[in-house]
């Protein structure tokens, strides 16, 4: 009898639950409020894909809104999502100090409790923000329970990034000696950075060949695969205001894209829940450990 082969894991699906304007850098939280409110719309759209296509994944949902909208919150668990915290505000951590992301953090649980989220294991930080001027904020996530993180991305930009990072899923070691998994995002190796393939803005722009490609040559080599996108992305007609160029090009551009992506991916790939790839394909007994501290 020939050897069984071994279960390909399926790609890590993940959906970032924000509002078009949380994601704005220049507009403080005191306006949004003011500003025409579109998650549940876009949300329920991007529902309806994964119920077409029979996927499931990680919501990592933001506390603003599960407290603006708990039926929302409901709605995606119901659907047999795994929720996860995104925080409360959607702020950058390496612009918060310990207390403010300590709070921070617990009013995003406290929302998520509250609108019947259930058990959280896991955690993303807005632009994927815990860099090493943040690592501090690891130990607040491992004192507040979190079991994995999903917010260092193995690359560099202005905004975020910890290019040294393992590209797999491993077991962190925080600051003070604690141990949390990482999940990271997939990225292609080059000779002179890690380039990000499969979320956000790179999604939307890189021909869909090129992404399918690359998820298929990590997957064949048993490696993980994470991909990520976000409502507004389903939203082509969300709201235009001023602000920088580059920023608006991480805003607008081929807002149309996803609608068309999302769908090829979600039929050329089996999509799982991070919380499940990690317990069937990666348990932490498994996992290499890689130290956050140089």
């Amino acid at each position: 009898m020939a050897p069984k082969q071994p279960e390909r894991q399926p790609i890590g699906l993940t959906v970032d639950i924000e509002d078009w304007y949380h994601s704005v850098l220049g507009m403080p939280p005191e306006e949004w409020d003011r500003q025409p409110d579109r998650v549940v719309e876009t949300t329920e759209t991007l529902l309806q894909v994964l119920a077409d296509a029979d996927a499931h994944g990680t919501f990592f949902t933001l506390g603003h809104v599960a407290e603006r909208h708990p039926e929302l919150v409901r709605r995606i668990a119901d659907a047999g999502h795994e929720i996860a915290c995104h925080g409360y505000a959607h702020r950058l951590v390496h612009k918060l100090t310990p207390e403010q992301f300590k709070a921070d953090l617990e009013r995003g649980l406290e929302a998520l409790d509250k609108a019947g989220a259930g058990k959280i294991r896991g955690y993303r930080a807005a632009y994927w923000s815990i860099t090493r001027s943040a690592a501090w904020a690891l130990d607040i996530l491992a004192e507040a329970g979190i079991e994995y993180d999903s917010s260092i991305y193995p690359t560099e930009t202005p905004l975020y990034g910890i290019p040294d990072a393992p590209l797999d899923p491993f077991l962190l070691r925080t600051p003070k000696g604690a141990e949390i998994i990482e999940f990271p995002p997939t990225v292609m190796q080059f000779p002179l950075r890690n380039v990000p393939v499969a979320g956000g803005i790179y999604l939307r722009l890189l021909p869909y060949p090129l992404v399918r490609a690359a998820l298929r040559r990590l997957l064949g080599k048993g490696r993980a695969a994470l991909v990520y996108i976000h409502p507004p992305e389903f939203d082509p007609d969300k709201p235009r205001i001023p602000m920088p160029l580059g920023e608006r090009l991480l805003h607008y551009t081929r807002l149309d894209a996803m609608r068309v992506k999302v769908p090829r991916l979600l039929a050329d790939f089996r999509c799982a829940p991070l919380g499940e790839i990690l317990d069937r394909h990666h348990p932490r007994e498994t996992l290499p450990a890689w130290s956050v501290v140089r």
